[in-house]
């Protein structure tokens, strides 16, 4: 039995074991979250995935070293929605489409994201934000390559974009509870992953919602260093706290964990096919 940690950023500013030179000021170095530490940690509880996720054209760099320099630990490459409009001020669609094939090409790259929409600070950016989720999806179509999905207060977008992709396959990453977004979304032969939200108080309706998400659809993902389940709340999240989450999905869907880790992990492997067995 082993867990996957779907969706994490190895590269944030807390793990910064290879990033030191880049610590902004009053930031300290811990060497408690360097990336060999949570990474090892990782390891310990079970945890034997972990896909680091990308955010920008920039930290791909980062993330290519850290793949690079461990087996477990594979990556996506994408354009988070909230950095549309930078991205678009420094590089043309052309551009972009080049850059992030090439990051495609490079070892251990087995997706693409984490891209989508993100309406919680407005839609003044709407417009840009759509535009680079096409062009992302339109590589994802072109090469193959599943996509892991950001929807944030833009479900009914989301949906209306995905269906114009129905040769593409991914997974909603930390998903929030709403019912209808869930039925959509499988219908399209998506995956839904958890994080740590679900082990949160009044969270009843992620709850319910999970129940009705067959356990041969679902993922595990911390998002780390973000949203800590309980009982590690209020502390730096990492991928050995998946075991949390996990947990608490077997006690919701009255399984064991056993069953919870049998299940997401083969999932895992299944959408994320490049990982083999033969990498770690």
């Amino acid at each position: 039995m082993f867990l996957v940690d779907s969706h994490c950023h190895l590269n944030m500013s807390r793990f910064k074991e290879f990033f030191s030179s880049r610590l902004k000021d009053g930031e300290i170095y811990d060497e408690k979250y360097s990336v060999n530490a949570v990474v090892n940690r990782a390891i310990s509880a079970g945890v034997k995935y972990q896909l680091t996720i990308g955010e920008t054209l920039d930290t791909s760099k980062d993330t290519a070293l850290i793949v690079d320099r461990f087996s477990s630990v594979f990556r996506t490459v994408g354009i988070h929605p909230q950095e549309a409009v930078k991205h678009f001020e420094r590089w043309s669609d052309l551009e972009i489409s080049k850059i992030l094939k090439e990051q495609c090409a490079y070892n251990k790259t087995v997706g693409i994201g984490e891209i989508g929409l993100d309406y919680s600070q407005g839609k003044t950016d709407e417009r840009e934000q759509k535009r680079l989720f096409h062009l992302q999806l339109d590589i994802a179509d072109e090469l193959n390559f599943p996509v892991s999905i950001h929807s944030r207060d833009a479900q009914v977008d989301t949906i209306e974009i995905l269906r114009k992709y129905p040769n593409v396959k991914g997974v909603i990453h930390c998903f929030s509870g709403e019912a209808y977004f869930a039925e959509a979304i499988l219908s399209l032969g998506y995956y839904i992953a958890v994080g740590g939200v679900v082990t949160y108080k009044k969270t009843e309706e992620l709850q319910t919602t999970l129940r009705s998400i067959p356990l041969d659809r679902l993922l595990l993902e911390t998002d780390a260093p973000f949203l800590a389940p309980v009982p590690m709340r209020g502390k730096i999240n990492e991928p050995a706290f998946v075991v949390h989450t996990a947990e608490k999905v077997a006690e919701i869907l009255s399984v064991s964990v056993e069953e919870v880790a049998k299940n997401t992990s083969a999932n895992f492997l299944r959408l994320f096919s490049r990982v083999t067995i033969e990498d770690i």
